[in-house]
């Protein structure tokens, strides 16, 4: 049986307030920064933080009767976003439903289970829906649920689907740590049968390929692209000499875009233009060209629109003259104001342009079109600003690229390795 139990924090760091002595009772129908409301009954407890018109809005603590414990912000009464301690000495950190039936954890957050190991991903109606599950020994596993939402055991949703990194699938009960009660897992194997080998479960990861990445929102929501993230079983994001998990948020595979979100809010990022560009438009791209191989620094070069379709008439796409190297993939596309113009993602093969035409390519490559991206970010109900009317100085274009864009690394199994050494670009110690 796949051990998939999630774990919580040892010590908690909730804040604790010293003295109850001078805070007022909250008033009924009035506000207040600071006060105390005392809730009766099973689910009864005592608030401490602040009101607006009698109900808990902005930052507050909830201690429940019955051990729970609830630090954070908090809109017309229901928690918006904070961290919530449990009985069983589990953990949840993120954000949370405030509408029927999608209360409670409900969006980005991690989960700290009482075993040692963490779910970080997006959630749903109190249950995980798709993230990695980092083990203690820190190993780390892709997975996604689809819960039987029409389904319940003694008041919980225990039933539904899940699929391992590895493309196996459990379907059936699960226990209140979302761990499969059954052993038997679907086939990823060509027998039909069951698939546990342990070599084939194996979570030795280790880096093998490389593209570029950039903040859309101060959340540290990441744009990149589709290919950089494929087959990967975690996306690290390296910024300033600190390197950051991520969990996948999206992936749009027809036009070559991801969303990831890592664990840390940038101090910048980019906004959409909102004008379509035109041709002879002027560019920057930025990203890693190389990896790190060159240097650790962020790259940057430049050119203009040279087209306003990519190859084949493909309409999502534009083409520029400015350089793009293997490690740009990902990377963003920006005016001199820094708007988002658009993503890099390819340029010519050089072989088979030799091949086929008998002359070198020069400066023709291509990027995603920044609505291309806007679509992406409003079908995931993703917040992003679009341009102002700013004219940027050189050096806020250079702090904007320098806070704004990262390297990112793929790590994979060597099970994974061997899947993806046909279709993905890796370095060369992998091949």
């Amino acid at each position: 049986m796949r051990n998939i139990l999630l774990i919580s924090l040892a010590v908690l760091s909730f804040e604790v307030f010293s003295s109850n002595d001078d805070i007022p009772n909250c008033p009924i129908n009035g506000s207040h920064p600071k006060c105390i409301k005392i809730f009766g009954g099973d689910y009864g407890g005592k608030y401490i933080g602040s009101v607006i018109n009698g109900q808990s809005n902005g930052y507050g603590v909830f201690v429940a009767t019955k051990g729970t414990k609830y630090e954070g912000y908090w809109i017309d009464g229901l928690r918006s976003e904070g961290k919530q301690q449990y009985e069983d000495g589990g953990v949840y950190d993120g954000e949370w439903g405030r509408k029927y039936p999608d209360l409670g954890m409900h969006g980005n957050g991690i989960y700290y289970y009482p075993n040692g190991d963490t779910f970080e991903g997006q959630f749903k109606r109190n249950k995980p829906i798709k993230g990695n599950l980092v083990k203690k020994d820190g190993s780390t596993l892709y997975l996604e649920y689809r819960w039987n939402w029409e389904k319940f055991k003694g008041g919980s949703i225990l039933f539904g689907e899940l699929t391992f990194q590895d493309g196996s699938t459990y379907k059936g009960e699960f226990d209140k740590f979302n761990n499969p009660k059954d052993t038997k897992i679907s086939p990823p194997g060509e027998d039909g049968k069951g698939n546990n080998n342990p070599k084939s479960q194996s979570n030795n990861i280790r880096p093998v390929a490389s593209g570029t990445g950039f903040a859309i929102n101060e959340q540290g929501v990441i744009i990149t692209n589709s290919h950089v993230v494929d087959g990967c079983e975690a996306v690290k994001v390296h910024h300033k000499g600190e390197i950051y998990t991520s969990i996948l948020i999206a992936k749009d595979a027809i036009n070559d875009l991801a969303i990831i979100k890592a664990d840390f809010k940038p101090n910048h990022f980019f906004t959409l233009k909102e004008r379509d560009p035109s041709i002879l438009d002027e560019i920057v791209v930025a990203g890693y060209p190389f990896g790190m191989q060159i240097s650790s620094n962020v790259k940057v070069t430049k050119g203009i629109v040279s087209s306003l379709a990519g190859i084949g008439n493909n309409y999502s796409q534009i083409q520029i003259d400015a350089a793009i190297q293997p490690g740009n993939s990902g990377g963003p596309i920006i005016d001199l104001d820094g708007n988002l113009v658009g993503v890099a993602v390819s340029k010519l093969d050089l072989m088979t342009i030799v091949e086929n035409y008998g002359v070198v390519p020069e400066d023709t490559n291509f990027g995603i079109k920044s609505n291309v991206v806007k679509n992406l970010l409003l079908g995931n109900s993703i917040n992003f600003d679009s341009s102002k009317d700013y004219r940027a100085n050189k050096m806020d274009l250079v702090e904007k690229i320098n806070e704004s864009t990262f390297f990112l690394s793929c790590w994979m199994s060597q099970e994974s390795i061997e899947k993806f050494s046909d279709t993905k670009m890796m370095f060369k110690e992998n091949n």
